[in-house]
C-alpha cells in the first residue's frame, strides 16, 4: 500500500482522511500546514500527498510546487483537496503539478477510488 502525507488546517478533515486511508491499509502521516509538510517531506519519502488548497501561510498549490522540487518529493503524486471547484483553480493545481482534484465534502469511496488509481 501507499505512504501518504495529508495536509489540512482543519483537524476534523485530517481525522477523516486518516481513518479512510488507514482502513484501506495505507500508512498515513499528517501535517496542519505547508511548512510542517515540507519538513516531513525532507525527512521521509511519500508516494502520495493530499493537500488542502486554502491554508494560512502557504497554499496547497505553493506546497505542491515546493514539494515536487525537493529531493524526496519529486516522484510524489499530489491530489488537491478543496472546496474550490473552478476550472481556473484546477488549472493552477495542474500547472503546479497536481495529478488529482477532490472537492470537499467528499465521499469516502471517492477518496479510496482515487488513491487506488494513483498507486
Amino acid at each position: 500500500m501507499a505512504k501518504i502525507l495529508t495536509v489540512d488546517d482543519a483537524p476534523a478533515v485530517l481525522k477523516i482522511l486518516n481513518l479512510v486511508l488507514t482502513t484501506d491499509g495505507h500508512e498515513v502521516e499528517s501535517a496542519s500546514n505547508g511548512m510542517e509538510a515540507l519538513e516531513k517531506i525532507q525527512n521521509t519519502k511519500f508516494d502520495i500527498g493530499i493537500f488542502d488548497v486554502n491554508m494560512p501561510g502557504m497554499t496547497g498549490i505553493e506546497l505542491t510546487e515546493k514539494a515536487l522540487k525537493s529531493d524526496n518529493g519529486k516522484t510524489m503524486k499530489i491530489v488537491m483537496l478543496t472546496t474550490e471547484s473552478s476550472e481556473e483553480m484546477k488549472n493552477k493545481g495542474k500547472a503546479a503539478g497536481a495529478v488529482g482534484w477532490l472537492v470537499k465534502p467528499f465521499a469516502n469511496e471517492s477518496l479510496a477510488k482515487l488513491i487506488s488509481q494513483l498507486i
